[in-house]
């Protein structure tokens, strides 16, 4: 059995709010986004600058921990 396909006329569910048109602080209708993006030409070589930054230092905690721990349990 088969039935017809229920017509609906489209509508707009959510709008930005009525301010947002005045806004030149980037990030589109809804304002400044969370996160900056990567540059339009693709160069995202800060981001990952830091991101190899903050893993060096991680693991060079983890390592003298491991020394650490190492030297005084022996």
């Amino acid at each position: 059995m088969k039935f017809p396909r229920e017509k609906r006329e489209s509508r707009t569910v959510v709008a930005p709010p009525p301010e947002a048109g005045r806004r030149v602080d980037g990030g589109g209708a809804w304002g400044p986004t969370q996160f900056d993006l990567p540059d339009q030409n693709g160069s995202n070589s800060q981001a990952i600058l830091i991101v190899a930054l903050v893993g060096v230092v991680v693991l060079l905690i983890i390592a003298a921990l491991w020394v650490l721990a190492y030297f005084q349990f022996t």
